[in-house]
């Protein structure tokens, strides 16, 4: 019996990780990132508002933020090189349900 054990283990060891690798891999195809939603305060970005969380995996929608009747685009935050500065010009999309 312990031989059967010594000699099984290792396929079944091999076989397990398999598997789990299968399922970390399907896993890492439906992830997406998640980054603060910025509202602009003034037109280059450098005032910024939080907001919302976004997504930043391309969609045709736009993330935004509604107050009223007026709805914002949202923006992430990224360094500007001309004005050494980091501001809110990223383009954000809203976060898609997942199945």
């Amino acid at each position: 019996m312990k031989r059967f054990l010594k000699s099984a283990g290792l396929p079944i060891g091999v076989f397990a990780l398999a598997i789990g690798s299968a399922f970390a891999t399907n896993a890492m195809k439906n992830s997406f990132t998640l980054e603060q939603g910025y509202q602009k305060i003034d037109e280059i970005g450098l005032e910024c508002e939080p907001k919302v969380m976004c997504s930043t995996e391309f969609d045709a929608q736009l993330c935004t933020w509604t107050v009223g009747t007026t709805t914002h685009n949202l923006y992430g935050e990224q360094f500007d090189k001309e004005l050494n500065k980091t501001v809110c010009t990223k383009p954000l999309y809203r976060i898609k349900e997942q199945p």
